[in-house]
């Protein structure tokens, strides 16, 4: 073995003692961050997907373990004993097959950042930030350095490199590669940005290109890059509908599958909006007396109230706290306040009458009535958020009036609606009574 081979042995085993001292070092440092992709990364794509398929072989092979310091010292002393004994070019292979290994296994990712860099500066924020390619590379910058050391400890003799690099076959095979090469980056090799579309967004091509743009993405990219990226992506297209709405205006198989699952997910809501009315239909009051005025709507409150408000006044009152201290109903002059479950539609009723109906009790879980006073005469009960809910109730205008408020609980395991029955008539009496 030659001085210079033993040099560079020396470093390779220096590196790669100093990658192992790191690692047993580590003490479980976690880095936190947000990224998104604004331009054609591959390099981060590949940095991502090569440990997810090589960990498997890893695991299984102990020489890999440590950043395969096993496998180098392992080619140190292959190369050290082939030599002695005569056969210095079996070790050489063996020291160049544990380089490129190494290289494959743990140089990749910064390979692949310098890729991305090479492309498009922007880059650098799908590797977290220069915090992020810190965190991510440092673990690979002294397998890396080994690795390219024993390639040097491993080259032949002068004399007979410099016979194949004059040899004819091995100049055509550089100019080969090196065409290759060129074809191959000529896409990243061209600087210029291209044309950015900002208009035409609604189908085809142009939806597809406004869409990256609105999420924040290829904003300072052109648009035959954002197009391979979105081409890309089709090809590899699996039929994961949480994959098609990106690609779907330039992907057909995406599209088909975004309107097969966009056409089930409205097949179920409107067959769990029909599940609900015909609970709603079954359970519907049937009146003792004859009512002024009757309305039915079905609501989903959005934080479980219902109320009618007639006076600016009204929205600073501690009504709200009045309303669930009493569990269902609170009420003053110009504000009337029911509160339900937030999670469950409402089978909602409201009955007006001119004269006091029969009290009913039977088959609910809550029945209060008290008084209200009308200083407008519209008492129309909605949902704040949506404005949805019913007409006026108040059917002789402005006074005072007695509401009674009918409450039944849902079936909570079956998810199916709760009800609520409001009737109103006139009285003066301010007096709650709690029937059940």
């Amino acid at each position: 073995m030659t001085r210079r081979s033993r040099l560079w042995w020396s470093a390779a085993l220096t590196a790669t003692a100093a990658g192992v001292a790191y690692l047993l070092s580590l003490t479980g440092e976690t880095l936190a961050f947000g990224y998104f992709s604004s331009g054609f990364c591959p390099g981060a794509d590949l940095r991502w997907e090569i440990p997810d398929r090589v960990w498997p072989l890893v695991e299984r092979v102990p020489l890999l373990w440590y950043n395969a310091a096993p496998l180098i010292v392992a080619a140190f002393g292959a190369h050290w004993l082939t030599t002695r004994l005569g056969r210095p070019r079996i070790g050489r292979v063996l020291a160049r097959v544990t380089a490129v290994v190494t290289l494959l296994l743990y140089g990749h990712g910064l390979i692949a950042f310098g890729v991305d860099m090479a492309i498009d500066r922007q880059c650098l924020e799908m590797w977290g930030g220069v915090e992020g390619a810190r965190f991510f590379l440092r673990n690979d910058v002294a397998p890396t350095i080994a690795a390219l050391c024993v390639l040097v400890a491993a080259r032949g003799p002068r004399l007979r490199t410099r016979r194949m690099v004059r040899s004819r076959w091995f100049r055509r095979g550089v100019a080969g590669a090196t065409a290759l090469g060129a074809l191959a980056f000529l896409p990243a090799a061209d600087l210029t940005p291209g044309p950015i579309t900002t208009g035409g967004c609604e189908s085809g091509t142009g939806a597809y290109l406004c869409g990256l743009r609105q999420d924040g993405r290829f904003t300072k990219v052109g648009d035959h890059l954002a197009l391979a990226y979105g081409r890309q992506r089709c090809a590899a297209f699996r039929g994961e509908p949480t994959e098609a709405y990106a690609i779907a205006p330039i992907c057909p198989p995406a599209a088909d599958v975004l309107r097969r699952a966009q056409a089930a997910d409205q097949a179920a809501w409107e067959a769990e909006e029909a599940a609900e009315q015909a609970v709603c239909d079954r359970a519907r009051h049937r009146p003792r007396i004859r009512p002024v005025r009757v309305a039915h709507d079905r609501m989903l409150t959005d934080y479980g109230v219902m109320e009618a408000v007639e006076t600016e006044e009204a929205l600073d009152d501690d009504l709200l706290n009045r309303a669930q201290d009493d569990g269902l109903v609170a009420a003053r002059r110009g504000h009337l306040l029911i509160t339900t479950h937030s999670d469950y539609t409402n089978c909602l009723t409201g009955e007006a009458y001119d004269r006091r109906p029969p009290v009913e009790t039977k088959g609910w879980d809550r029945v209060v009535e008290l008084g209200y006073e009308s200083p407008t005469g519209v008492l129309e009960l909605v949902e704040a958020m949506s404005g949805e809910g019913l007409p006026n109730l108040a059917v002789r205008g402005a006074g005072r009036y007695r509401v009674r408020v009918h409450y039944r609980e849902p079936d909570w395991e079956a998810w199916t609606p709760q009800h609520v029955l409001v009737m109103v008539y006139p009285g003066r009496s301010e007096r709650v009574i709690d029937y059940r």
